[in-house]
């Protein structure tokens, strides 16, 4: 029998990781219906706050998104709402994009991030700064909100 964690616990656990479930529950356990991949902040009750949250997601054995915030308040049972976000989306071949907002809510169950404050994305050569975002952090496609300001960084003219 499961004993249900408590937020104390759940929190401290949820610091960088996901836990998976691989068999099914029995139904008369808290847990009976859960997804079995499910993010930890699925079992905190609405209204919880995280501080110095990290989430991971990997390709294998790469890292390819890195998602942090500052703090992190469950405001419905499949809505997080995060403060000073910063994904990291991480390449096959070493390339690196930083997203930035200042606000954004991350939907766990469509692994959607929604920010409808400032956000910047940058990469080697190229930035952009936009009233917003939507991303998708599955598929890694996302569309930056405007107006918006982008910069393409061209190292040799010359050549």
């Amino acid at each position: 029998m499961l004993k249900p964690l408590s937020t104390c616990a759940l929190a401290s656990f949820m610091f960088c990781m996901t836990a998976s479930a691989d068999a099914a529950l029995p139904e008369e356990t808290p847990l009976a219906g859960v997804d079995k991949k499910m993010p930890m902040l699925e079992l905190l009750p609405v209204g919880s706050t995280l501080t110095k949250v990290s989430v991971t997601e990997y390709a294998g054995p790469r890292l390819s998104l890195l998602m942090t915030a500052s703090s992190m308040t469950v405001v419905a049972p499949h809505e997080a709402a995060g403060k000073t976000l910063n994904i990291y989306l991480y390449g096959k071949n070493s390339q690196v994009t930083h997203l930035f907002s200042g606000d954004a809510s991350y939907f766990l169950d469509r692994k959607l991030v929604v920010s409808r404050t400032e956000t910047t994305i940058r990469e080697e050569n190229f930035s952009a700064r936009g009233a917003g975002l939507y991303l998708d952090t599955e598929t890694r496609r996302g569309i930056l909100l405007g107006p918006g300001k982008t910069i393409i960084h061209v190292k040799n003219l010359n050549k």
